[in-house]
């Protein structure tokens, strides 16, 4: 067993020690962003997908739509998180945060293109979303692939 996990076992059961051993790990790994930031992705993403799977979770997805940057000059989202989780419920989309995200990512890149329709934004989410050659985690992938580049 990994010494480290000896640790975590050990104060299993102590609430204060938990969240102290919690503040040190993400201490750390806030370090490795700047020191080694591939280590820092890499064990991000691996956390992300432990808790929520390869997907946009509701916070990380608003958190992504509120840096966008829009062609009309203007910055955020266009719909809320509500108003695409009601079009997803209604379309059968399951992945809301995911949805959330590439709707307003298509407004804030194509509204010149797609217009005003929401059926329009609706028809190329699902197909961005379910293309049969991306993996499952497209959405997230191309995210942090984003967001690693700016860094």
């Amino acid at each position: 067993m990994h010494k480290l996990k000896k640790y975590w076992q050990h104060v299993e059961h102590d609430e204060a020690k938990i969240l102290k051993m919690e503040e040190v790990a993400c201490e750390a790994l806030e370090k490795l962003r700047w020191h080694c930031p591939d280590i820092f992705w890499n064990t991000a993403y691996e956390l992300h997908k432990i808790a929520y799977g390869a997907h946009f979770d509701e916070e990380l997805a608003k958190m992504a739509v509120s840096k966008m940057k829009n062609v009309d000059g203007t910055h955020g989202g266009y719909w809320t998180y509500e108003q695409t989780s009601q079009l997803a419920d209604q379309h059968g989309i399951e992945c809301k945060g995911d949805f959330y995200y590439v709707m307003n990512m298509l407004h804030s890149d194509f509204v010149e293109i797609l217009g005003s329709d929401v059926n329009n934004y609706v028809k190329m989410a699902k197909a961005y979303m379910c293309d049969p050659d991306a993996a499952e985690s497209k959405v997230l992938d191309l995210w942090i692939a984003g967001v690693r580049a700016k860094e």
